[in-house]
């Protein structure tokens, strides 16, 4: 059943506990709600948004950027029914076993689980995301004896937008009761501060909150507000529930996407390749996980803006002039008029292609989400995103990129013109104004790991030194490999399912 907030009887809530409190209705809470009541479990699912986008929610993601160049934190996520899948682009992909692994040279990697643990969950996580089957062997045009990369399958699904989908199941299940506008203020531990006794919430425009009591709680609210919450929650422990050890909030994680050069091909390219390096390239050069998308040039470019482009790429001092008018650069590396005509061309005579880059990052404790100063409408403190970069991050995309040009060279493929920013020696990704900044992906904020010196959370979710108390998302990953996080965030969820299933018993 579905219930507002703003109208709810708070009468009856009042002796009633519920097995499971699932906070949050993305990827995760939704998957893991699914599976809990399937398994006979009572499941209190809360959602801080509505059935659809409003602007009084989506403001209380408000936040700062004061490390690397990013989005505005309230374009990069949503927050209503079906979470963050509602500005999702559907590409899936299981992360790599060596995803798993540690990395002597990128410490803490590596988690405490491998991909065996989440491979159970492969079909049901298909399934809920409506995923073709996989499309069997790939071709490599580099040959097979011994190239380091390696030819890779994206899978996309057709129903990004999880809420929609289920509203209605939600809606007839009567093991679940769905929460909207029911926004997490506080949790009311018990006398040992180890155990949550009751989740307090508030709705927008009633004043008093209301609370909900389970034997276990899950926070599913996205990889920036795992740790904004957590960190939060200090009324009653210092610094914040599960931060004894200043790891909440620390080792944030993206996934940089970049262009990072166009090709000219020395036979028509139809479809798009992609590839990722072998584990023994990235450990011989001592780098980090990335797939390389070579995508032929089939697009749809408008005239005027092709024809502007085209005039004012001549100079510098035309482009900064344009800046400042239009309010943002022309990306002279693509487009211009001869791509305008060149697009329509059949596709058999194209013969330039364009390669994306999507890189794991390395683990580095100084790129984090803290709290600043300002406040919430609830009184909690907002997000101050502090992205940082570490040496090996450049050093993986410098080493994929000229790899992959050499290779492109020795088997005739074709040649590859890198875009300026690899070359300047600069060490320096393009900000958000130049390119695609990252996935966006925001991951490893409550790091999974066995050891609570190392990670916020155990194999199983639960917050190091809390009875009943999980984490779900891509926040309690472990590292992040290159893959969109949302297939691992829902195996993940369901092993979660069936693991509580089992304590609640």
């Amino acid at each position: 059943m579905i219930i507002n907030a703003e109208t709810l009887e708070l009468a009856t809530l009042a002796d009633r506990a519920f097995d499971v409190c699932v906070v949050g209705t993305g990827p995760a809470g939704l998957s893991m709600a699914r599976s809990l009541a399937r398994q006979g479990k009572t499941v209190a699912l809360m959602e801080g948004g509505g059935r659809d986008i409003t602007f009084e929610s989506e403001e209380i993601y408000e936040g700062d950027i004061v490390g690397a160049d990013y989005w505005p934190l309230t374009s990069c996520r949503k927050r209503f029914l079906g979470g963050s899948s509602n500005c999702w682009s559907g590409v899936c992909r299981e992360l790599d076993e060596v995803d798993f692994a540690p990395k002597p040279y990128d410490t803490p990697s590596g988690w405490p689980i491998g991909a065996a643990d989440l491979q159970p969950y492969a079909a049901e996580t298909d399934a809920i995301l409506t995923l073709p089957a996989a499309g069997g062997a790939l071709r490599c045009a580099f040959g097979e004896d011994a190239a380091p990369l390696r030819p890779i399958e994206l899978r996309y699904t057709g129903n990004a937008r999880l809420g929609p989908r289920f509203a209605a199941e939600l809606a007839a299940d009567q093991r679940i009761t769905l929460h909207i506008n029911a926004n997490l203020v506080d949790l009311e531990l018990d006398d040992r501060l180890q155990a949550v006794r009751a989740a307090v919430f508030r709705s927008f425009e009633r004043p008093e909150p209301f609370e909900i009591r389970a034997k276990a709680y899950v926070l599913c609210l996205g990889g920036l507000e795992n740790p904004r919450f957590l960190l939060n929650a200090d009324r009653q422990v210092a610094g914040g529930i599960g931060n004894a050890h200043g790891l909440v909030g620390r080792y944030f994680n993206e996934h940089p996407h970049q262009e990072i050069g166009r090709v000219l091909l020395a036979s028509p390219l139809r479809n798009r390749e992609v590839y990722a390096p072998l584990p023994s390239f990235m450990a011989d050069r001592e780098i980090l996980n990335f797939a390389l998308l070579l995508i032929p040039d089939v697009r749809q470019l408008a005239l005027p803006n092709e024809i502007a482009r085209t005039i004012v790429c001549q100079t510098s001092f035309t482009e900064r002039l344009a800046a400042a008018v239009h309010g943002k650069r022309f990306k002279c590396t693509e487009g211009g008029i001869g791509a305008y005509l060149a697009q329509w061309q059949e596709p058999e005579t194209m013969l330039t292609a364009k390669v994306d880059m999507m890189a794991e990052q390395a683990l580095n404790p100084s790129s984090r989400v803290r709290l600043g100063q300002e406040t919430d409408r609830f009184g909690l403190r907002r997000i101050e995103l502090d992205w940082r970069f570490s040496e090996i991050d450049y050093r993986t995309v410098q080493t994929a990129a000229m790899t992959f040009g050499r290779l492109l060279a020795e088997h005739d493929i074709g040649r590859l013109q890198l875009n300026p920013w690899l070359t300047n020696g600069e060490g320096v990704f393009p900000g958000p104004d130049e390119a695609r900044v990252g996935g966006p992906h925001h991951m490893c904020t409550t790091r999974m790991s066995d050891s609570p010196r190392q990670g916020v959370v155990d194999r199983n979710c639960r917050i190091h030194g809390m009875d009943n108390l999980y984490l779900g998302g891509s926040s309690v990953f472990g590292s992040g490999g290159f893959a969109n996080p949302t297939y691992t965030i829902v195996q993940l969820a369901l092993r979660l399912a069936d693991h509580l299933a089992s304590e609640v018993a």
